[in-house]
C-alpha cells in the first residue's frame, strides 16, 4: 500500500488528498479521458521544490520517496531512533510539510516529517550542511535506525525521484494479551459443592 502526502507529478492533473491512494504509481503518467474537456495546463513548480513525499510498506520493510522537478542531492545521518535525510532543495511544496504517520503499517518506520533548514557548520557530532530541506524519518525501535539504500531516477513523467529503501524491522510486533479461558459448560451446570463441615474443637486437658 502506498500512502500519498501531496499531489505528485503534473502529468496527473487531479490532485491527491492526504492519505488518499487511487492507484497512482510514482513516475507513471495517468491516462486521460479523451471525451472530457481538456484540462487547463498546470504551471510546473519552480526548481528546488519538494513536490511529493510518498511511503510504501513492503514485506515488513518500507520505501520512502521524494519527488522534485530536477535532480537533487540526498545525504543521511542517524540521530538516536531517527534518520535525518538532507535534501538539496529550497522549498516545501503543497502539503509536503504535513507529517506522514506510518505507525499502523507493517514496517519499521513510525513517521516522516519535513522542514526547511538553514546552513549549519560542522560540529563534533555531525558534518556541515547547506540550507535545504530536512526530512526526519522516525523508527519504531532505535535498534532498527540506519541509513537507507538510495536510488534515484528521472521517471517517464519527467519528474526526478529519490527512493529510500528500508529492510524489515528486527523488533517483532508486541504479542496480543491472552484471552481469559472460557468457562467449562459442564461445570456451569454442575451443582455447587457443599461447604466443608466445621472442625470440632479439641477437649481441654
Amino acid at each position: 500500500m502506498i500512502l500519498l502526502l501531496a499531489a505528485p507529478a503534473y502529468a496527473d492533473r487531479s490532485p491527491h488528498k492526504e492519505g488518499e491512494y487511487g492507484g497512482v504509481t510514482p513516475g507513471e503518467a495517468q491516462p486521460r479521458d479523451t471525451a472530457a474537456k481538456p484540462a487547463r495546463p498546470h504551471r510546473p513548480p519552480p526548481k528546488g521544490t519538494l513536490t511529493w513525499i510518498g511511503f510504501e510498506a513492503k514485506d515488513g520493510g518500507a520505501e520512502v520517496f521524494f519527488q522534485s522537478v530536477a535532480p537533487f542531492v540526498v545525504t543521511q545521518r542517524v540521530e538516536g531512533a531517527t534518520l535525518v535525510v538532507h535534501l538539496s532543495l529550497t522549498r516545501l511544496g503543497h502539503n509536503t510539510w504535513r507529517q506522514v504517520d506510518t505507525r499502523f503499517f507493517d514496517n519499521p518506520l513510525s513517521g516522516i516529517v519535513a522542514r526547511t533548514v538553514g546552513a549549519a557548520r560542522a560540529t563534533k557530532d555531525r558534518a556541515a550542511h547547506g540550507a535545504g530541506i530536512e526530512a526526519r524519518i522516525a523508527f519504531k525501535s532505535a535498534k532498527d535506525a540506519r541509513e537507507a539504500a538510495v536510488r534515484t531516477a528521472t521517471e517517464p513523467d519527467g519528474m526526478y525521484y529519490a527512493y529510500l529503501k528500508f529492510p524489515e524491522g528486527t523488533e517483532p510486533p508486541a504479542a496480543a494479551p491472552a484471552a481469559p479461558p472460557e468457562p467449562d459448560a459442564d461445570a456451569e451446570d454442575a451443582p455447587a459443592a457443599a461447604p466443608a463441615a466445621p472442625r470440632k474443637p479439641k477437649p481441654k486437658q
